[in-house]
């Protein structure tokens, strides 16, 4: 640059260091008896051209420390002039502190950086929060903090900056730009026009050629120029051209074509579907439409219109219309429609047998329970009604088992129905562990109920359905679980005067205890008594708790976390009977003396 450019840029573009100088700027830790304060760079362009980027380089005048730079890096230059001088750069708003270098404090966390006289920092502005370039006419603003015991001196420093300007500015020069743009423009648009038009017409001839060769698909292949409202012909039966009205438009030719080749019924869909005039609203976006309908000469037909523009942005203005003879395809889809139908036939039969056979053995199983409570509530040997108690907490499971079948098997045929009733969630928890208990107590493993105990304790819900979905839940968990506990997590806040919304949670969890010999000689009775051996465990599909679920308005949900097991959990809204909480909740051990 020549030195009047310099002079006059510099004598109007300045920087200076200030203390902010409000209520907030200045403080002191009293346990160093060091003041902080915070100090403003200010850099302003004046000058017409651009300041490309600047640096600043602060000497140090006395004993001080450096605490932040806003943004960018800062190079300081510790220990200057004598053995032990270290040169680092840091930002100091983001650092790792095990890679500080520099002799350094920290105090109430805050990063403190002794500097002496001699010592000096050069901060490096950042581009990306805008602190350069600066444009004329515009300023940047850049903050640091510093301590000091007594005074600070920071009026020694050197401001480095750099200006950009382009020589091929100013009116000439556009002028001159714009004129040689549109000879280029010009010459480009002629050049452009006689090859598209050479274009256009060669693919024409090719698209025409390529058509002829789907002859043997389609019946009938036409181009439709839906601007000039006229028909190409491609490939036609031999002598059907010729009964053409060609003295007609595009639109009213198909008219005629639909009222000579379709039988009655689907003239008027036919007459709807292909007409021309609102085909391009139709076809927006959409590759190709058809329909099907039967041809008084050809049998069953489908009529295809195929976008010629795909890919473009400009409004559909070519379509390919095509007749198919589908007959042969009509057959196959009903034979396999035919399949089908006698498959899922097949499977309402099935269902409706294991629907009819779990019916059936509720009623046994309902008049073994009863008995059974008979010998608890009448006999006075503690081991009988031990053993009566087992029963019963079996016939149970195996009652929900039987229950499972007759809900999958009326999920299948979409005859499932819920039955809602108030229930209390304390009593609810307690009958779900006394059945689910010789489970847990066969696997050994912890199973814990974390509640929240702000929730009532009165609800409206289906409570059969709901303890069915925990109880597959928890055997599903169970039979995947080797060496951990199970968690069964209730959470919940009332969204209003009549509803409770609650996540409910079935989570693998790693166990705390060890299994106790009370626990292995129950093992050890379950499989002398011919119990439930692992491989047999109940594990119901996981589908009929997603179709009950779906029932209830609710959808099943999976996590994986983080190698700790999954989490299956699920979202259900409840009505509140009683604004009572449940307060603190905590498992009922058995009566049961194994």
């Amino acid at each position: 640059m020549d030195k009047g450019m310099i002079d006059e840029m510099s004598d109007e573009t300045s920087m200076d260091i200030h203390y902010r100088g409000n209520n907030t700027s200045t403080w002191i830790k009293r346990d160093m008896d060091i003041y902080g304060i915070i100090s403003d760079v200010r850099v302003y362009n004046g000058s017409s051209s651009v300041i490309s980027s600047w640096t600043l380089r602060v000497n140090i005048k006395g004993p001080c420390y450096i605490n932040q730079f806003w943004n960018g890096d800062v190079e300081i230059h510790q220990h200057v002039g004598r053995d032990d001088e270290v040169i680092q750069t840091l930002n100091l708003a983001n650092y790792d502190e095990k890679e500080i270098k520099l002799d350094y404090i920290i105090n109430e966390s805050d990063l403190l950086i002794p500097l002496d006289e001699g010592d000096y920092f050069v901060y490096y502005p950042e581009e990306s929060m805008r602190e350069m370039p600066i444009k004329s006419g515009d300023e940047t603003v850049v903050g640091f903090i510093m301590y000091y015991d007594d005074n600070i001196d920071l009026s020694d420093y050197t401001f480095y900056y750099y200006f950009s300007r382009s020589y091929f500015e100013g009116p000439v020069f556009l002028i001159i730009c714009l004129l040689l743009v549109w000879e280029f423009f010009a010459f480009g648009m002629y050049l452009t026009a006689m090859y598209v038009y050479r274009k256009a017409d060669r693919e024409m001839e090719l698209r025409k050629s390529g058509l002829s060769s789907m002859s043997g698909l389609y019946t009938i292949i036409y181009i439709v120029d839906l601007i000039e409202d006229k028909i190409i012909p491609v490939s036609y039966p031999e002598g059907l051209d010729k009964i053409r009205p060609r003295n007609l438009g595009a639109n009213d030719q198909f008219k005629n074509l639909y009222k000579l080749d379709a039988v009655e019924s689907y003239i008027e869909p036919l007459m709807e579907f292909g007409n021309l005039k609102t085909l391009p609203k139709r076809m927006e976006n959409r590759n190709s439409i058809s329909i099907e309908y039967v041809s008084k000469r050809f049998g069953w037909s489908r009529i295809r219109f195929i976008n010629m523009d795909t890919g473009s942005d400009r409004p559909v203005e070519k379509v390919l219309f095509t007749i198919e003879q589908i007959n042969e395809e009509k057959k196959e889809i009903d034979r396999i429609l035919s399949q089908v139908e006698q498959a899922e036939s097949k499977s309402r039969v099935k269902s409706a047998f294991l629907a009819g056979i779990s019916r059936e053995i509720r009623t046994p199983i309902t008049v073994m329970l009863k008995l059974t409570d008979l010998i608890v509530n009448r006999s006075n040997d503690d081991l009988i009604r031990s053993y009566a108690k087992s029963v019963i907490s079996s016939g149970k499971v195996l009652m929900a088992e039987v229950n499972s079948v007759i809900d999958y098997s009326n999920l299948e045929a979409g005859e499932l129905e819920l039955t809602p009733a108030d229930y209390s969630l304390r009593g609810f928890l307690d009958e779900m562990y006394e059945l689910i208990m010789p489970r847990i107590k066969y696997k050994g493993i912890e199973f814990q109920v974390d509640i929240t105990d702000t929730i009532p304790d009165k609800m409206h819900g289906d409570s059969v359905r709901l303890m069915q979905i925990l109880i597959t839940l928890i055997m599903y968990t169970l039979s995947r679980n080797k060496t951990g506990g199970i968690r069964l997590g209730i959470f919940g806040k009332v969204t209003d005067e009549r509803k409770v919304h609650l996540l409910i949670s079935v989570k693998e969890i790693e166990s705390s205890r060890r299994i106790d010999e009370k626990t292995r000689s129950y093992q050890k009775y379950m499989q002398s008594e011919g119990g439930l051996p692992p491989e047999k465990e109940n594990e119901i599909s996981i589908d009929l708790v997603q179709g009950l679920l779906q029932a209830m308005g609710a959808i099943l949900n999976v996590s994986d976390t983080y190698g700790d097991g999954n989490d299956y959990y699920f979202e259900i809204d409840q009505e509140i009977v009683e604004r009572s909480p449940i307060g603190q909740y905590s498992l009922r051990e058995s009566e049961i003396t194994w």
